[in-house]
């Protein structure tokens, strides 16, 4: 495993879409306005995600996981503004890149 990216999740990853940071932007394919990619991503309970990466124009240049994906794996772990995630990638044996995920509640 390489070095994990953290990210504090805010109202609006919570409630829309993922704001990717720029660390974890730099470990992805390059986002592309013009179309969304496919970034298969795996959680720490086994379940697979395709989350879709995708380029902003505008003032708002930093790409985002779209909504319909991202959503569900939110849903599903009850997060709230200030909880964390840690991501990261791996190269499997089949020499593949894997995406890995771990979602951390915020008790305080």
């Amino acid at each position: 495993m390489d070095r994990a990216c953290v990210k504090k999740l805010t109202l609006s990853d919570v409630q829309n879409k993922l704001a990717v940071p720029s660390d974890m932007a730099a470990i992805m394919p390059p986002a592309d306005p013009e179309r969304n990619i496919p970034i298969r991503v795996l959680d720490d309970w086994g379940q697979v995600y395709n989350f879709y990466l995708s380029g902003r124009r505008g003032r708002y240049i930093k790409p985002v996981f779209q909504a319909k994906e991202w959503r569900a794996f939110i849903k599903c772990r009850g997060a709230k503004d200030g909880d964390q995630i840690y991501f990261w990638h791996e190269v499997d044996e089949s020499k593949h890149t894997q995406y890995c995920i771990v979602f951390c509640k915020n008790y305080l």
